[in-house]
């Protein structure tokens, strides 16, 4: 496939981002519990991608993990998208926070969609 062919079919996947954020909202609910929001932050929510975007979904929890934490629920909530029908090779990126990260994600995000 010739890279401008790999590029339009990439942005047509990431224009899909909508569904796919339902998946990992319901994975990481499965994984970590109702008591969590799951936000899309970055180009998608600022309506800016481009064939070399991924997807920032940012989940939130009732309190702040530290790094290792935040690095395994990343790794569960991910299998679990997966399981539930996500690709396993879709272009995601998830960002795991407590309420003091949220705060500065609110803070330097031009626009968060939260997914219900």
């Amino acid at each position: 496939m010739s890279s401008a062919r790999h590029m339009v079919e990439r942005l047509r996947r990431l224009m899909k981002w909508r569904q796919i954020v339902q998946v990992v909202a319901e994975a990481a609910k499965q994984v970590l519990g109702e008591d969590i929001k799951v936000y899309v932050i970055g180009g998608a929510a600022e309506d800016r991608l481009t064939a070399l975007s991924d997807i920032d979904v940012l989940i939130v929890l009732p309190r702040d993990p530290d790094p290792y934490e935040a690095t395994r629920i990343s790794r569960l909530v991910y299998e679990k998208a997966v399981d539930l029908g996500m690709p396993w090779d879709y272009p995601l990126d998830l960002h795991i926070a407590g309420p003091h990260l949220l705060e500065l994600y609110k803070r330097f995000s031009r626009r968060m969609i939260e997914v219900k």
